[in-house]
């Protein structure tokens, strides 16, 4: 392998991954924040959050393993690592909000939070199956305009 090949595949994996790694950072530090006794979000504001952010994360993991090249055209292999992966963080995301003052650990967050990352893991197997409806392509409504005779 030579220097501009490893320099293009390293290129890749960063593209590849980059958006996951930023969500699980970004997952990481509101996880970090202490909460005030007290202070609490409306119950539909805090499930929607936990759903949305896990399911977002799946989605992240399944578009770096596809375009990395890892498990190219193997989409249900990489939607159940990208499932797994997510569930796994959500775990330790429990885990460490355990030990953040104001916060705890939630059986029913964590719950929570692998639904929406199942449900993004459907959401795309449906999708790469052609289940859901996908948008349309152009199609040339126009014909081409034959010329008569000769070359022009």
């Amino acid at each position: 392998m030579t220097a501009r090949t490893f320099s293009i595949a390293a290129g890749r994996l960063i593209a590849a991954w980059l958006p996951a790694a930023l969500w699980m950072g970004l997952i990481f530090s509101l996880s970090a924040q202490e909460r005030p006794p007290g202070a609490s979000q409306p119950a539909a504001v805090n499930v929607f959050g936990h759903f949305a952010e896990f399911a977002f994360l799946t989605a992240l993991m399944t578009w770096g393993q596809l375009f990395s090249g890892l498990r190219k055209k193997r989409v249900p292999i990489a939607l159940t690592l990208a499932l797994l992966g997510a569930v796994l963080y959500a775990a330790s995301d429990e885990y460490h909000q355990g030990f953040v003052a104001g916060r705890d650990a939630s059986l029913s967050d964590f719950a929570i939070d692998a639904l929406g990352a199942a449900a993004a893991a459907l959401l795309i197997w449906l999708w790469a199956r052609g289940l859901l409806p996908r948008r349309a392509r152009y199609r040339r409504t126009i014909p081409p305009v034959r010329r008569q005779g000769g070359a022009p």
